[in-house]
């Protein structure tokens, strides 16, 4: 009897990615991703049948998720938090994950973000108060859209000479108003140009007598 292929089904939270081999009795493996962004391995009858549906993470979770919440703006909030961490698939991996931004430990359980964040406020989104830093009931707050786009624009990760700093990091380490370094980088400046001290800009620009 041929295989079923399980490539690109969903079962409850999981997408099957590709055939895993067989179990020794010769039932059909399959490599999962978890909405969660955990990868596992797991049994295909299992899978066809409903017997699991996660990677572990609804049980881990406890009953408020199983009682409606996970289909709430609050639970999509925690997933996407850990997709774009964890998962390397996600488009979004390279600018979170793939630069050190992790999920605290604590966080790794959705009953345990809920307590610490409460349920998302109406027009909000979650924030990290720090860039540079990782999701933790410390480093995050519920925040606006005005908020987000003002913190992202101070938050420019530039690199120069080897060293990542935000635009208003550099701005204070050279002495430039933030404004300043931001019209430089809009306009294409890079490198000293993008650094270079305003009155030294000036003493350029100043015409000849």
């Amino acid at each position: 009897m041929s295989m079923i292929d399980l490539t690109g089904k969903k079962f409850g939270r999981l997408t099957a990615i590709e055939y895993a081999g067989s179990r020794h009795g010769g039932g059909a493996l399959w490599k999962l991703s978890c909405e969660c962004g955990a990868v596992v391995i797991c049994d295909g009858a299992n899978l066809r049948c409903g017997r699991t549906k996660s990677c572990g993470c609804l049980r881990a979770e406890g009953p408020r998720v199983r009682h409606g919440l996970s289909h709430t703006k609050t639970h999509n909030t925690w997933v996407g938090m850990r997709q774009r961490c964890e998962n390397p698939s996600d488009p979004a991996f390279p600018h979170y994950g793939g630069r050190g931004i992790s999920v605290c430990d604590r966080w790794k359980s959705f009953d345990n973000f809920l307590s610490d964040m409460g349920m998302s406020p109406r027009s909000m989104s979650i924030e990290r108060i720090d860039n540079n830093a990782g999701y933790s009931p410390e480093n995050c707050k519920w925040a606006t859209q005005s908020e987000q786009v003002k913190n992202r624009r101070t938050s420019i990760i530039y690199e120069f000479n080897g060293q990542a700093r935000t635009l208003k990091e550099w701005g204070d380490l050279y002495g430039i108003p933030y404004k300043a370094m931001h019209h430089r980088y809009t306009i294409g400046k890079r490198g000293h140009l993008l650094l270079a001290p305003l009155r030294v800009i000036a003493r350029r620009a100043k015409p000849k007598a």
